[in-house]
């Protein structure tokens, strides 16, 4: 029997109905990899963000409390107060601070944790269904 002719019947009921269910499970089954995709990609960016953020605040304050101190007694070598050494010191401390949090929140603002595209094709396919012209 030659398999390889086209057959100018048309196909039956059950056989549209069974390739129109595989059509929509492969169609499912491509929304929930892009899903999973851009869900893994998304806590990738929001991780290295994280990583960046403890290693950089860690290194941050050690070398921070240590500046500061040498600063502090440089200035009252100077002939200042220890106390306004302190101060000055410490208010550059904190807008070094301000600087090192306003990265990190603008990596976090890159994550984000909605999965955009798979909205955006699950979407599409519903109104494709609802008017399938």
């Amino acid at each position: 029997m030659d398999t390889n002719r086209i057959s100018t019947a048309e196909p039956d009921v059950g056989t549209l109905i069974k390739g129109a269910f595989q059509d929509l499970e492969k169609l499912a089954t491509q929304h929930i990899n892009l899903f999973k995709k851009e869900i893994t990609q998304d806590v990738t960016k929001a991780g290295e963000g994280l990583v960046s953020l403890i290693v950089g605040l860690n290194i941050f304050f050690i070398g921070g409390v240590l500046l500061a101190f040498a600063a502090v007694h440089g200035l009252w070598a100077a002939g200042l107060p220890l106390w306004a050494g302190f101060l000055i010191i410490g208010v550059l401390v904190c807008i070094g601070g301000g600087i090192a949090f306003v990265v990190a929140v603008s990596r976090f603002k890159a994550a984000t944790p909605v999965a955009e595209r798979s909205i955006e094709a699950l979407e599409e396919d519903a109104k494709w269904l609802k008017n399938p012209k």
